[in-house]
């Protein structure tokens, strides 16, 4: 019988939880055992959180045989077996958490609960062997510091990442991985990805490939459509801007919802953000940064760069610009660098754009 675990070598077998007794349960674990037993007297429906990253988060209603198609479609494309564990590091409320206690139950696997935080192979117990987990691009960020980390996860299976953009930093980083990771394009009402790409070892891609029965197409406005069993065989229109490829592969240029307009120039957010990210790893710069627009009465919206950490000095930012100046057009190049203490992010882990905007804007 698959096991619930904590770091703290806590376990509970999922078919020995009794509904009345979740509260007795340590305090990380009771969520996942809530799920268990909703799955388990057969609940039909799941209702989740969107991120919010992109708008205002709103409520979507999972269906069960939708929830168990995706989890065998994962176990499948993985070699996921019974007994594996998979770790559980990222909110319930969401689909990336959701989904990971989800795969343990429909494929009879254990599941290794975590706290969710920056770094969530910290203080694990040694004699724990994880064989899949999922992680947002900042927690693999500090776990490729980690050497403890690092062979925690060379003996994985295999690594997700998902929820935001991989930098041109990290993604070097993982190149040094023997376990094989893979980017995700996912969402909710998709029941988490239905597109891989991988990025490291022999077989790494530039691009994402859908999973088997997913169909893509672009809609007027250059964005992917998404259609399979999982959006009802209906198309999914989504704001993320695509490319698709003559193998049926597809590159994600950015979303329609984060392109400025500068003094009449059409400026792609992700684009300025990605070439940014270069130069960061060239200079050795290894901070958390976005780009955005503001207001401004000449251009309409002036493109900026938002900074995590302590101001640059004016030699710092001239070698940054001319950098900059190399790689993008001129109206391309951000027209002032803002620093802020901290950058906002959603529940998720992701950057919150528009609030880390509100605060740099208070008086």
């Amino acid at each position: 019988m698959p096991l619930i675990i904590t770091q703290k070598g806590f376990s509970v077998s999922f078919g020995s939880i009794d509904p009345d007794k979740i509260n007795e349960l340590p305090e990380e674990i009771r969520a996942a055992a809530r799920l268990i037993s909703e799955w388990e007297y057969g609940k039909p429906f799941f209702e989740l959180n969107t991120s919010g990253s992109t708008g205002v988060p709103k409520r979507i209603m999972l269906n069960r045989e939708k929830i168990e198609f995706s989890a065998q479609q994962t176990a499948n494309a993985f070699n996921l077996m019974p007994g594996d564990t998979l770790l559980c590091c990222l909110g319930l409320h969401y689909i990336a958490g959701f989904m990971m206690v989800m795969r343990a139950i429909v494929n009879d696997c254990n599941l290794l609960i975590t706290e969710q935080k920056s770094n969530p192979i910290d203080g694990l117990s040694s004699g724990i062997k994880i064989d899949f987990a999922s992680f947002v691009p900042i927690q693999m960020e500090m776990m490729m510091d980690d050497a403890n980390a690092v062979k925690k996860m060379n003996q994985m299976k295999a690594i997700l990442i998902g929820g935001a953009a991989v930098s041109d930093a990290l993604e070097k980083q993982i190149q040094t991985l023997q376990v094989a990771v893979f980017h995700t394009y996912s969402m909710t009402e998709t029941y988490t990805h239905v597109a891989l790409r991988h990025m490291n070892g022999q077989t790494k891609q530039d691009s994402y490939y859908p999973m088997p029965g997913v169909s893509i197409s672009l809609d007027t406005r250059g964005c992917l459509v998404i259609n399979s069993f999982l959006t009802d065989h209906k198309p999914l229109i989504t704001n993320d801007i695509g490319e698709i490829l003559q193998d049926g592969s597809f590159k994600l240029m950015g979303r329609a919802d984060n392109v400025i307009n500068s003094g009449g120039v059409k400026i792609q957010l992700e684009k300025i953000e990605s070439v940014c990210g270069e130069i960061f790893s060239e200079l050795g710069i290894n901070l958390s940064f976005f780009a955005s627009g503001i207001k401004d009465e000449k251009l309409g919206q002036k493109l900026v760069l938002v900074v995590e950490g302590a101001s640059w000095s004016k030699e710092m930012i001239n070698n940054f610009n001319d950098q900059l100046s190399i790689k993008l057009g001129k109206y391309e190049v951000p027209k002032e660098i803002l620093f802020i203490d901290k950058i906002v992010l959603t529940k998720t882990g992701k950057i919150d754009r528009e609030g880390t905007m509100k605060m740099i804007r208070k008086p």
